[in-house]
């Protein structure tokens, strides 16, 4: 028979830490089951090895304390039954909630029945409860410091082993920057002619190099775009996706780098699209990502991290500066700075990725509010009555998508401050005479734009067309600008280019050749972008393509295809149509054109 007699606080708590270990070692398996065995994509850092059990030990502890204050008038809720089944319950859902079929509701009634099954088959034997509580409560907290400190040293030996691997001598090729501005659109950019100061900074710098006045993203969102300028392969053709990390069947830029004697750092803002569980580290001796805060530490929970799921909470939280859901450009300006005095006299190369640009768009005063205050009301207005014009009210209040840019804006204006200073401590260092500098972002950003918000849910070229610039002294003509469209797929084989080191089957064009000077003949590239339909696809708006399907598209020439998910085909001519509101894809003077992007694009989409 279960025992009625109240249990002392001590044992409540008792109870609580143990329930909280066992259930912190139960996610971290769930956890490492799904990457290793099921190849599922996690969207954290390695340190929920430690995090997790720490994190549920301290929120059970916490239930446990709850559970004993509102038990002081009632002194029959510390039974073993009722304290067993009210930490049986919390111990089952945190794990169930990584079943993503099953309703969260559902879930939290199929844990209270496990529960409640437990608290029966336990209750009965209070005292070898205690006992094992108080073997299993030290030998779990040994385990989580071993794995904390066997992962903080394992990524020592890493870089070591790293640096060991290396040719004795070093390249003497150049050092390589590239930085990624995440989520900036073209259209925002002071140097592709945007009617705002958003990068007058950048626009100095990168007037000394070559400017692309067409480039364009393989992917409209952050993980397949960086695989594909990694690799130089299509997105189609690589396993990075929304549940899938990016695996090791094709060499990355890094690695090859690496092997040929360079140092490689990567620096991350936006880990959770960027991190090492994407598998875009790979090649890096040295990567930065995800912070260790309280923060990481609530997301390492299911317990916790379903909070962040609330609707607005996010939201509320980040306009209040409570959640950080990047490392700031400062942030990693410094890491790279740190980490590149202290590389030797290696050649570097260095990948930093900045995510201020991203959604919520939270950039710190004065660039907050710079663009609020702007003197350009009748410009900004007559940009929003021609989306109005061409695309109608849709379903976002123009106030919203008003407030929203200018937000949007002021956080490219303050990665344009950032950006300057790390270039210019790098100048004042001395490096920048012998380093190439690339410049870009990773995919653009819409803000009512086909009725559509965000990225991630169309191929339209305000998702797809980015800035790039490329800065390399004695190697680039200052003040260039190259008209044709480029793939930032062909990133990876520019870079190799640049450092002379031979390309081991990298594909991508490399850009080097629009750079020869005029009067020489240049490449012809044929742009491929895709995005595929995942559950894991926001369901609003629900006039997205993506909603259809997946998405391919392709750009030779003074024309963009896109091939919709349910058969349906787009043809817009961007120079005359700049919105792409005009679909010629029906009309007969475009039918050889159209049939010759419709060969182009199942000659490289290869049939997917």
């Amino acid at each position: 028979m279960p025992s009625r007699q109240p249990w002392s606080a001590s044992t409540v708590l008792l109870a609580a830490a143990c329930f909280g270990l066992l259930t912190g070692a139960a996610e971290v398996t769930a956890h490492l089951v799904r990457k290793f065995a099921l190849h599922r994509l996690l969207r954290f850092g390695n340190n929920f090895i430690w995090m997790t059990p720490l994190t549920d030990l301290a929120i059970f502890l916490a239930a446990g304390l709850l559970l004993l204050l509102v038990s002081m008038p009632l002194r029959r809720l510390r039974t073993p039954s009722i304290v067993l089944g009210t930490f049986g319950t919390l111990a089952a859902f945190a794990p169930l909630l990584l079943a993503e079929q099953i309703h969260k509701a559902a879930a939290l009634v199929l844990a209270a029945g496990l529960g409640v099954g437990l608290a029966r088959a336990i209750a009965p034997h209070p005292e070898g409860f205690r006992r094992f509580a108080r073997r299993a409560i030290p030998a779990l907290l040994g385990l989580v410091l071993v794995a904390g400190a066997g992962l903080a040293g394992g990524r020592q030996i890493s870089e070591r082993r790293a640096l060991a691997t290396t040719p004795a001598t070093p390249p003497k090729g150049p050092n390589i920057l590239l930085l990624v501005l995440d989520t900036v659109r073209a259209w925002d950019i002071s140097w592709m002619a945007y009617w705002r100061p958003t990068t007058p900074r950048l626009a100095n710098w990168v007037s000394r190099g070559a400017i692309f006045d067409r480039a364009l993203s393989a992917a409209p969102w952050t993980t397949p775009s960086h695989a594909a300028m990694f690799t130089g392969h299509l997105p189609v053709d690589l396993s990075a996706n929304w549940v899938t990390p990016l695996d090791d069947a094709a060499p990355t830029v890094a690695e090859v780098l690496q092997k040929a004697g360079y140092a490689t750092g990567g620096f991350v803002g936006n880990y959770s699209y960027a991190g090492r569980s994407t598998g875009l580290d790979r090649g890096f001796g040295h990567y930065v990502d995800y912070p260790v805060n309280i923060e990481q530490a609530f997301r390492s929970s299911q317990l916790t991290a379903r909070l962040f799921e609330i609707p607005g909470l996010a939201t509320w939280l980040g306009q209040r500066r409570l959640l950080h859901p990047g490392n700031s450009a400062e942030t990693v300006n410094r890491a790279f700075l740190d980490w590149v005095g202290d590389r030797g006299q290696r050649p570097f190369f260095a990948f930093i990725n900045y995510f201020e640009a991203h959604a919520p768009y939270l950039p710190p005063a004065p660039w907050d509010s710079m663009f609020a205050k702007a003197g350009d009301h009748e410009r900004t207005a007559r940009y929003w009555d021609a989306i109005e014009q061409a695309f109608g009210e849709g379903m976002y209040p123009r106030e919203f998508l008003e407030d929203t840019r200018d937000a949007y804006d002021g956080s490219i204006a303050y990665l344009d401050f950032q950006i300057d200073s790390l270039l210019t401590v790098l100048g004042n260092r001395g490096l920048l005479d012998n380093t190439v500098v690339i410049i870009t972002s990773d995919h653009g950003e819409l803000f009512g734009e086909h009725g559509l918000l965000q990225h991630g849910s169309s191929l339209y070229l305000p998702e797809l067309h980015v800035p790039l610039a490329i800065l390399a002294p004695g190697k680039v003509p200052a003040g260039m600008h190259v008209p044709y469209p480029v793939s930032l797929r062909g990133i990876a084989s520019t870079m190799l280019a640049f450092a002379g080191v031979t390309n081991p089957g990298l594909p991508g064009q490399s850009m080097t050749g629009y750079l020869r000077g005029p009067g020489l003949p240049v490449p012809v590239d044929s742009v491929f972008s895709a995005v595929d339909y995942s559950r894991q696809t926001p369901k609003w708006p629900p006039n997205q393509p993506l909603l259809r399907g997946n998405l391919r598209s392709v750009v030779l020439d003074s024309l963009h295809y896109i091939l919709n998910g349910d058969g349906v085909e787009e043809l817009f001519r961007p120079g005359h149509d700049a919105f792409e509101t005009r679909n010629l894809a029906g009309l007969p003077e475009f039918k050889p054109a159209l049939d010759a992007y419709r060969a182009a694009l199942r000659a490289l989409a290869r049939g997917k």
